[in-house]
């Protein structure tokens, strides 16, 4: 290209002129993350941003209106009147509900804005208070308040308490019993070799129940690395069925249970990462037969679906789950039934590691339950 074509670099006082354009200020705060709200002396709405329009899920221009009608919170509302009590920035966390039963996490910063006492300046950028700001200046006359969303924070160092609580709670009981037992024997009951033999049986079914809570919690920290990748290739699914129902075989007839399944004609190849594949249908097929009384049924249906996925539909007829609980079924820990879900041996995390699986097949998995007629849980894959 002929050097004649090159336009010249700008100059820092040119860029400097360029930056302090009015609309070029609006343009940046417009694509802030963070929400904006610039209000006047009295608190009245001058200009506010996407983001936080977004956040307090308000559409149309907001202007005029009083800051403190539009973010009724009382303690939003204190920190405006220190502001303009006091004319200092602050830095506060406050808790709002914008969205119907969920609440959002703020870190809002309010910053004064100064105008010289001499003129008002045509650019609305020099009304922010800079470097350049001549040293007398009257009262604050206005503010920006900086909304930084902190949800996902505050959520994500919920769920790492809760999570260590739970832990620590699941650790505990087989932990207990298996110290206790232990104690008894070395008190001497080692003599005696029937109660003996019953109490290394309650430690080895303890020990167990502590390999699976340990093999079930790095399964679930592996699936949620974000550095993990299913291995995928096309799975027939009739055939992993075939073995699943080998596996799950002598659970269905000591309780009785009839597992029929049901696999469409010319069904399409899947794709998925076997082994996970298969530790999804072996737990929903083994918590099928937990929760079914005896002499019950339980089905399979593997079909496409009206979107084109491949679906399978695990349905059982047992004890069911009330809607109230739906939402949560999938969450790590969470049992309808605590005490008989540990009495069956259940750690709380295997339908959690079965969304994930799910999840990262590109898959969706959902259930649907009517208490006392059974449960139905549903996901789907990609074919082939």
């Amino acid at each position: 290209m002929p050097n004649a074509a090159i336009k010249p670099r700008k100059s820092i006082a040119q860029l400097k002129l360029f930056f302090k354009e009015q609309h070029i200020l609006m343009m940046l705060l417009k694509e802030f993350r963070d929400g904006i709200l610039i209000c006047d002396a009295e608190g009245i709405i001058l200009q506010t941003n996407r983001s936080l329009r977004n956040f307090l899920q308000m559409t149309g221009d907001i202007s005029g209106r009083r800051a403190t009608d539009l973010i009724p919170d009382p303690q939003f509302k204190s920190m405006l009147e220190a502001f303009f009590e006091t004319g200092s920035s602050s830095l506060e966390e406050i808790t709002l509900r914008p969205r119907a039963g969920q609440e959002m996490y703020f870190e809002v910063h309010v910053v004064p804005i100064f105008i010289p006492d001499e003129a008002v300046p045509e650019n609305a950028a020099d009304l922010v208070q800079s470097e350049d700001a001549p040293e007398t200046l009257r009262e604050a006359d206005g503010c920006v308040v900086i909304f930084h969303d902190m949800t996902d924070a505050r959520r994500t160092e919920k769920m790492r308490r809760d999570f260590v609580a739970n832990v620590s709670h699941e650790l505990r009981t087989p932990l207990t019993a298996i110290e206790g037992y232990s104690e008894t024997l070395l008190d001497g009951a080692l003599e005696d070799q029937s109660v003996c033999r019953d109490f290394v049986n309650v430690i080895y079914r303890h020990s167990l129940r502590l390999t699976q809570l340990v093999e079930d919690l790095l399964d679930l920290s592996k699936l949620e690395s974000p550095d993990y990748k299913p291995e995928i290739s096309p799975v027939s699914l009739p055939n992993l069925l075939q073995q699943v129902m080998m596996l799950i075989e002598d659970k269905a007839e000591e309780k009785e249970i009839e597992v029929s399944v049901s696999i469409q004609e010319s069904l399409p190849l899947v794709m998925a990462e076997l082994s996970s594949l298969q530790q999804v249908l072996t737990n929903l097929l083994d918590n099928a037969i937990k929760y079914t009384s005896t002499q019950g049924r339980v089905s399979v249906s593997v079909f496409e679906n009206d979107q084109g996925m491949i679906q399978v539909d695990v349905r059982d007829n047992g004890i069911g789950i009330e809607a109230k609980y739906l939402p949560r079924v999938f969450e790590r820990f969470y049992r309808v039934d605590k005490a008989r879900s540990r009495e069956m041996g259940g750690t709380g995390l295997g339908l959690s590691i079965v969304k994930h699986i799910v999840q990262l097949h590109g898959g969706e998995i959902w259930v649907n339950s009517q208490v006392n007629e059974g449960s139905t849980f549903s996901f789907t894959l990609n074919k082939a």
